[in-house]
């Protein structure tokens, strides 16, 4: 059994990755953890503590996302409220975030979705204005550029950091970078004791993981067929015996040390198997997620098909095939506050589709799917 780390020991070993974020983003310090889920925590519990450890604290979120940061505000006190989305990146505007915002609104996630990234200084501009919060999530955007061509990250008062599996890097651990220096003090209020560690064996929290996973799988299946109009008393019943998976402690800091100096060739691989698909797909009419090509960063590669109502079929098809494929992103308000309706997260949802370009595939792999995604197309009826 591997033995866990103290924090002061996981800093040291990390101390050359934290120089070259906070060099790259404009930050002031970093906390590093088992998972982002616990980052996020943090985060949401600064926004407690900023609002004078009130019990009716809004966080907004978008509607395109997976549970976890959703599952994160709900573990620290917070109310999470969802955003719509722009229907061609699945990303949260600045006017869909405005309309969600309340008195009550304490912090706002931002989530550089699928690798994409967005103009959001006016989001900062505005969040600064009113006292709130913004949170950068790089989950799937480690490495990546905005359109200004800055770095991703140096835009938000907090930025949180994923290289657990399916990410970019995918050796274990989170982050959280402190970007406001005057967030440094209130953060160092919140007491070690404040993150309530529950550390499980593996055999548990792999069934655990499991299980959740099935649990949405299934919930998203039951909503994509119309069998039912409404999933959340269900979820929420049942989400509290998920809650120790979110607060880790980092376990193995070197082998994120050493994965470190792998990101660009990892980035880049990920870049030509994407650029092989846009050659392969060539005029499909598919709408393609291609901002990538700009933030330098494509966690999958992402096409919205034009044939929602046989999208379930079409991917069991592929998969046949043996290839990969996600259609998995539901937004995730139907399942925390269905109320805060967002009809193009759900249009959106509907017709994505998302490829593996990581370092398990390589060109034969993709020649070989976009082959199958072809193959299998629905056929247009008159």
């Amino acid at each position: 059994m591997s033995t866990v780390l103290q924090r002061t020991d996981v800093e040291q070993v990390l101390r050359p990755i934290e120089s070259d974020l906070l060099a790259r983003t404009g930050g002031h310090a970093m906390q590093w953890y088992g998972r982002a889920a616990t980052s996020l925590y943090r985060t949401f519990r600064l926004a407690r503590l900023l609002h004078g450890d009130a019990h009716n604290v809004e966080v907004i979120l978008p509607s395109i996302s997976c549970a976890t940061p959703a599952n994160a505000a709900l573990l620290a006190g917070l109310t999470p409220r969802f955003a719509d989305v722009d229907p061609e990146s699945g990303m949260p505007t600045l006017s869909s975030i405005q309309e969600r915002c309340t008195p009550n609104t304490g912090a706002v996630v931002f989530i550089h979705l699928f690798g994409q990234t967005a103009d959001i200084k006016d989001l900062g501009d505005w969040c600064r204005e009113k006292g709130i919060l913004l949170i950068e999530d790089l989950a799937q955007a480690l490495g990546a550029s905005l359109p200004d061509g800055t770095p991703a990250g140096s835009v938000g008062d907090l930025s949180v950091f994923s290289f657990n599996p399916t990410k970019i890097l995918e050796c274990g651990g989170g982050a959280l970078l402190i970007r406001n220096p005057g967030l440094l003090g209130p953060l160092a209020q919140l007491a070690e004791s404040d993150l309530l560690w529950t550390e499980i064996d593996e055999a548990r929290g792999a069934m655990l993981a499991g299980s959740y996973r099935n649990l949405h799988h299934s919930l998203v299946a039951l909503l994509r067929s119309r069998a039912v109009d409404e999933i959340s008393s269900a979820f929420l019943k049942l989400q509290p015996a998920f809650r120790s998976l979110y607060l880790r402690r980092m376990k193995n800091p070197a082998a994120l040390l050493n994965a470190w100096d792998q990101l660009d060739h990892l980035l880049e691989h990920r870049l030509q198997n994407a650029k092989q698909y846009d050659h392969l797909l060539g005029d499909s009419g598919w709408k393609r997620l291609k901002q990538w090509h700009q933030s330098g960063v494509c966690w999958r590669y992402s096409l919205l098909v034009d044939f929602p109502d046989q999208l379930v079929p079409f991917c069991e098809a592929v998969r046949r095939d043996g290839f990969h494929v996600s259609n998995l992103y539901w937004p995730v308000n139907d399942f925390f506050l269905p109320s805060d309706a967002c009809r193009n997260a759900e249009n959106f949802a509907r017709r994505i589709v998302n490829l593996w370009v990581d370092s398990s595939v390589d060109d034969q792999w993709v020649s070989d799917c976009a082959k199958s995604l072809l193959r299998n197309r629905p056929r247009k009826t008159m």
